[in-house]
């Protein structure tokens, strides 16, 4: 194996060598006004300790910046430093949570890492500033994931609506076209036995002749 084969990748070097304490820039924040700040990195990658396998998912950031924001290009780098280490699902999110909140100082913060579904489980990490067992408690008991479902949901209220609307013209189009036979249908005499009773000319019986032989 040549010498250029074993050199690391200047992509693999940085990702490596990341330290979130030195390398994880901030900005300053020059607003004073309350505003959300929501970022999506959809490529989040980190191995099982046990196997060793991939795990894949989407972490969804949320916070209310305080004096400072963190820069862009540093948070991909950090989120993509977790690609070669061994750690578990709970760990890498609340590890991702613990420090953005100390280098940053948020009013507000919300981490949500969506894994993606391994072994038939699939398995939704959330950690928040405010306390989610007060919040629960205000709840119904249906969890919803409201980021990254709210399209799906939309979708799928657009499809009912337009399959609705279907269904009820086409009732109406049936009703439209269905003879009423009850209408159109001439009543007849019935006996007690439900048999139609056959009446004759001046209620008189067929009167039976005899042929001659």
């Amino acid at each position: 194996m040549s010498e250029e084969q074993n050199q690391m990748r200047y992509g693999e070097k940085i990702l490596k060598e990341f330290d979130p304490q030195t390398d994880l820039e901030v900005w300053e924040n020059k607003h004073e006004r309350e505003y959300t700040i929501k970022i999506t990195l959809p490529e989040f990658c980190c191995l099982c300790p046990r196997s060793g396998y991939p795990d894949f998912a989407t972490i969804y950031l949320e916070y209310i910046p305080n004096k400072l924001v963190v820069e862009l290009k540093a948070i991909k780098l950090y989120i993509n430093s977790f690609m070669n280490r061994n750690i578990s699902h709970e760990d890498s999110i609340n590890e991702i949570y613990d420090v953005l909140f100390t280098k940053l100082e948020p009013k507000f913060m919300k981490i949500i890492g969506d894994f993606n579904p391994r072994g038939n489980v699939h398995t939704i990490i959330e950690v928040c500033s405010e306390s989610i067992l007060k919040k629960s408690e205000n709840l119904e008991p249906v969890r919803e994931f409201k980021y990254f479902n709210d399209s799906k949901r939309a979708t799928a209220r657009r499809i009912n609506e337009r399959d609705s609307g279907k269904r009820s013209s086409g009732r109406d189009n049936a009703k439209s076209s269905t003879r009423k036979f009850s209408d159109e249908k001439p009543k007849r005499a019935v006996n007690k036995d439900g048999f139609r009773k056959i009446s004759y000319e001046g209620d008189k019986k067929p009167r039976v002749v005899k042929k001659e032989k």
